[in-house]
């Protein structure tokens, strides 16, 4: 009887999220139209990762390039040239895979980067890709380290930095990055900062490829009030708009209790069609809906670049370039 009360759950899951992956709230357009206004933009750039955000203040951001290839840096150049006007005031280089910087170098070669969020890595030689940028930006000067509490603010937004906890701290992922030559690919991918951006109350959370373990220091530094030092106030985790679903849908990410705190009402999943890694998940998404029934689940490998246009009183507006 238990075997077949939970192939019926298995069922009715699957059949919610085929659902949930069919329901759209955007707006289709093969155009590219720019939104003067505050805008967080999942690129399409395959099996990788690249947020660009246009705060709508004059400043910008990029989270990750996407995998070196001309494609996509003709992609990012588009929303670059005409936001940034050369300038990107925040580049955030989660940390060294190639599907996240492969086009961190060009970038730094092509736009004036002001800023640059980093790991705290002592050997980022060891990393060809990320280690041509890494020398760009300690050449110019504008590298920061990706920790606990970075802060950045404007009018009407903010956004701060959950994870990683300093080197030298507990539970720091810079701990194990920086103590054998050969971390794994969860030691690496523990790098990626997981930070959290409110404007006008719309809600998201950028996770890069971090996982379980990432996901409890970012949880535990917001409930014990060390973010609070920060900001000077609390932020409220739960029913987050947006959650950029960490590691392209992978089953070492997403965990139950982060997506019970975040109640996502939306996921975005930054995949490449048909890879070989099985992204995304059948467990995690399975998770998602778990936790969060009404969430909407957006796949860049079926909507292409998904856009989150927000105006002045806080009205959000989707658009898929599908």
């Amino acid at each position: 009887m238990n075997g077949v009360l939970r192939r019926v759950q298995i069922i009715a899951l699957a059949f919610m999220l085929f659902c949930c992956l069919s329901m759209t709230a955007c707006v289709k357009t093969d155009d590219f139209n720019v939104y003067e206004g505050f805008s967080v933009n999942f690129l399409d750039v395959g099996e990788g990762d690249a947020i660009f955000i246009n705060f709508g203040d004059g400043k910008t951001m990029l989270i990750d390039c996407g995998e070196k290839s001309n494609k996509n840096f003709k992609i990012l150049s588009q929303y670059l040239n005409a936001y940034a006007k050369d300038v990107l005031d925040y580049l955030v280089l989660t940390h060294p895979d190639g599907d996240h910087v492969g086009n961190a170098a060009a970038v730094l070669d092509n736009y004036a980067v002001k800023t640059a969020y980093i790991p705290d890595m002592v050997e980022p030689e060891n990393f060809g890709e990320y280690y041509d940028a890494y020398l760009k930006i300690k050449d110019k000067n504008i590298g920061r380290i990706s920790e606990t509490g970075k802060v950045i603010s404007g009018e009407d937004y903010y956004a701060v930095f959950l994870s990683p906890n300093a080197k030298g701290t507990t539970d720091s992922a810079y701990t194990a990055i920086n103590s054998t030559p050969n971390p794994s690919e969860q030691e690496i991918n523990n790098l990626s900062p997981i930070i959290y951006l409110e404007y006008k109350c719309v809600k998201f959370v950028f996770t890069g490829d971090a996982g379980f373990t990432q996901e409890k220091v970012a949880l535990d530094n917001v409930q014990t009030g060390i973010i609070k030092r920060y900001l000077n106030h609390d932020i409220n985790l739960s029913d987050v708009d947006f959650l950029k679903v960490s590691h392209h849908g992978a089953e070492d990410g997403s965990g139950e209790k982060f997506l019970k705190a975040l109640m996502p009402q939306n996921a975005v999943i930054s995949v490449g069609g048909g890879n070989i890694h099985g992204h995304p998940n059948t467990e995690t998404l399975s998770r998602i809906v778990e936790v969060s029934p009404d969430c909407k689940i957006y796949t860049t490998s079926e909507y292409g670049t998904v856009s989150v246009l927000v105006d002045e009183n806080g009205e959000i507006t989707l658009k898929s370039a599908a």
